[in-house]
């Protein structure tokens, strides 16, 4: 082999290195969701829903929890939960901020480098949707050691992928990965529900 092909592989070796270490600096620059000013936002869906300052608050918080499942779980679908009352206070708190539509853009930006979408047209109810709010489940309570209602949370949302929240029984070896970084651990089907929605969709 001569000197030339060994110099051309090295050098594509380097390019690449520095290429993936330069992506994984400016994805770790990122600030938290919690950097974000939501006042606004709160203020408006007490205003317009008539909230309780502690009811507009609770849902800050969990919308805050949902924008950083969203950040540190690209490529998955992640399904807005309910309250402990079953109401969809998190889902309402996103619509709100979507409407005041400069600084929901200017947010996105900053934390994802790019317009997070809604996606309106997951059928509630489906196997898609079933699956999406399971893997969120365990997604929320590796993350944040609770369950989406505040309490302890399940062992068995504790147990399997801890890449993308999968449960052991959903492991497929040699199915399809993820189509990213992970791709190729074994998980099958833990994309995006069959949408073309780049990194980190929103259900509902």
């Amino acid at each position: 082999m001569s000197v030339l092909p060994i110099f051309l592989l090295i050098f594509v070796i380097v390019i690449y290195m520095t290429v993936k270490a330069s992506w994984k600096t400016i994805s770790a620059s990122k600030p938290s969701p919690e950097a974000l000013d939501l006042i606004s936002v709160r203020d408006a869906v007490m205003e317009k829903r008539g909230w309780s300052a502690e009811r507009a608050e609770a849902a800050r918080i969990e919308y805050l929890r949902f924008l950083t499942l969203l950040q540190t779980q690209p490529g998955f679908m992640v399904i807005p939960w309910p309250n402990a009352q079953g109401e969809d206070d998190l889902d309402q708190f996103w619509h709100q901020h979507i409407l005041d539509t400069r600084k929901y853009a200017n947010d996105c930006d900053l934390l994802f480098g790019r317009l997070m979408h809604h996606n309106p047209h997951v059928v509630q109810g489906s196997e898609q949707e079933l699956e999406s709010v399971k893997k969120t489940q365990r997604l929320y309570a590796r993350r944040f050691g609770s369950d989406t209602n505040g309490g302890a949370a399940d062992t068995l949302l504790l147990t399997g992928c801890s890449t993308c929240g999968a449960s052991s029984s959903s492991h497929h070896s040699g199915d399809g990965g993820h189509g990213g970084d992970s791709a190729g651990h074994g998980c099958g089907s833990h994309g995006c529900g069959g949408h073309s929605c780049g990194h980190g969709c929103g259900g509902h």
